[in-house]
């Protein structure tokens, strides 16, 4: 058995420093060893106590957030490569911050999962996103094929009440659960392999899972053959290359016949250009999204998206030029 250790070193300037500063200081250096992977070490530098009021104010407005109902979910299309007719649609958490306005989920997911609040906020977004699903199949918007894509963040997936959580949320809302993909990300998948037993009882509910962020950390066979997933999301870097370099172009390719090969569906995210977009469906990728489409909108925005795509015409929201 071997151990691990993250670590955080604060040295003293003067004699006279004050031990308990030093061992918060060091505290602090730890705290950053843990976030950036564990197993090393980190020295202390003072603008990490600038950094860690900031992550104890975010953390007290997430919750203050999230009793008064300052989060709402965005959707993005998830578009047919070859027919460009709308397949889906990935729901997006985004923060409406009373004084900061809106808030990027780089600024503040890390803090919810790590405060633990990600458990909460992720039941609402499920909630809201099936409803919003159901509610969209129920008025004849999108058909019956359509589906809802959420993300479930490593906390969620250790948590002991997903599986209750996400069976209520299609419970209530009356969305089938073939209509709704679970994402996670590839590196949470491989980091907890453990809740490998969670994924198969979530694939027993009928709903499909998705790898998330395809190819940016453990893309194997070993352990995809093993996973109850049935979609692979490409990462956007690999999509940003393959207009530029024939390599990318060669890694995209292997990446979907990898997920060929195992029998899962791709979906290429972040498509932004017209080029990028008849690559991948020469290169036979079932579904993209990105700003070519639409950018991630309210429900109000995004339905007027999916009617434009339905006949369609470029979306209000797809303001990238294709060159």
């Amino acid at each position: 058995m071997s151990v691990r250790a993250s670590l955080g070193i604060a040295l003293g300037q003067r004699p006279d420093d004050n031990p308990d500063s030093l061992l918060r200081d060091a505290d602090l250096a730890m705290y950053l060893a843990k976030r950036n992977g564990k197993g090393r070490f980190e020295m202390y530098r003072p603008d990490m106590h600038a950094a860690a009021i900031n992550r104890l104010e975010t953390a007290a407005d997430l919750r203050r957030g999230l009793e008064s109902g300052q989060f709402e979910v965005f959707y993005q299309p998830i578009v047919n490569t070859h027919t460009r007719q709308l397949d889906g649609a990935e729901a997006l958490v985004r923060w409406r911050h009373p004084t900061r306005g809106i808030v990027p989920p780089l600024d503040f997911i890390s803090i919810a999962e790590v405060t633990g609040l990600i458990v909460p906020l992720g039941v609402r977004v499920l909630r809201d996103a099936t409803h919003q699903a159901q509610a969209w199949r129920q008025s004849g918007l999108v058909d019956e094929n359509f589906y809802v894509s959420v993300n479930l963040s490593a906390r969620q997936l250790q948590h002991p009440a997903l599986l209750d959580d996400v069976s209520r949320a299609l419970s209530d809302s009356g969305l089938p659960a073939s209509a709704l993909i679970l994402e996670v990300t590839e590196s949470t998948l491989v980091e907890n392999l453990v809740a490998l037993p969670c994924l198969q009882a979530l694939k027993g509910l009928g709903l499909r899972l998705a790898v998330d962020d395809f190819g940016t950390g453990y893309s194997s066979l070993s352990y995809l053959a093993d996973l109850p997933v049935s979609v692979v999301k490409i990462d956007k870097s690999f999509i940003d290359r393959i207009t530029r370099d024939a390599d990318g172009v060669a890694m995209v390719r292997g990446l979907i016949d990898l997920s060929r090969a195992l029998g899962l569906t791709c979906t290429a995210e972040g498509v932004e250009r017209d080029n990028q977009l008849a690559v991948l469906d020469e290169l036979g990728c079932e579904s993209v999204q990105g700003y070519l489409f639409a950018k991630p909108t309210s429900a109000v925005d995004a339905a007027e998206a999916f009617a434009q795509l339905a006949q369609g015409q470029p979306t209000a929201t797809a303001l990238l030029p294709a060159t």
